[in-house]
């Protein structure tokens, strides 16, 4: 009922199904997100935080609640904090392939190659694995993995080609100088 207030264009009524169905029953997940979800479009970010973190209090197991907080925290531009959250998801849940490709877009985003290469190569696996990823998903993390192996290469410091210039004592170990 809520997502057809939303569909009609009815937020507030949609809010108010969504904060019922809660205090009906706490442990109802799809509820926390749809009620964040809006308070995030409306740019009540704050309100939408509280109400994703209420809803992992009781659903820490719940992938879209995880997704829906970090989508959050990137609204307000703390991509610290909805890294964090990302990685918690893939921490908690491996096989969540949609918090895989999230966390490999949001680390890219980050600059973090590494982690971003290793969400990208765990899409793959899940895939190969027979998880239902899209293909299409399949075939950007492949082209990305490849890109970032080339691009770790060059800037790894104990591989790069730059491994030994102005190296400390641990780098030198390290690299083999």
């Amino acid at each position: 009922m809520g997502q057809a207030y939303v569909a009609a264009g009815d937020p507030g009524s949609a809010m108010a199904y969504f904060r019922d169905a809660i205090a009906a029953d706490p442990r109802d997940a799809e509820s926390h997100v749809l009620l964040g979800r809006i308070y995030l479009d409306r740019d009540r970010l704050d309100d939408g935080l509280h109400v994703l973190s209420a809803g992992l209090a009781v659903r820490p197991d719940h992938g879209p609640l995880w997704r829906a907080l970090a989508e959050g925290f990137q609204a307000q531009g703390d991509l610290g904090r909805a890294g964090a959250a990302l990685r918690e998801l893939t921490l908690r849940m491996p096989g969540d392939w949609e918090g895989h490709l999230a966390r490999a877009e949001l680390a890219r985003r980050r600059r973090a190659h590494a982690e971003a290469l290793g969400s990208y190569r765990a899409l793959v696996a899940l895939a190969a694995e027979g998880a239902p990823v899209p293909a299409a998903a399949v075939a950007e993390a492949r082209r990305y993995a490849a890109a970032l192996e080339v691009l770790l290469r060059e800037v790894d410091p104990v591989t790069g080609p730059d491994r030994c210039r102005d190296a400390s004592p641990v780098r030198r170990a390290l690299a083999g100088c």
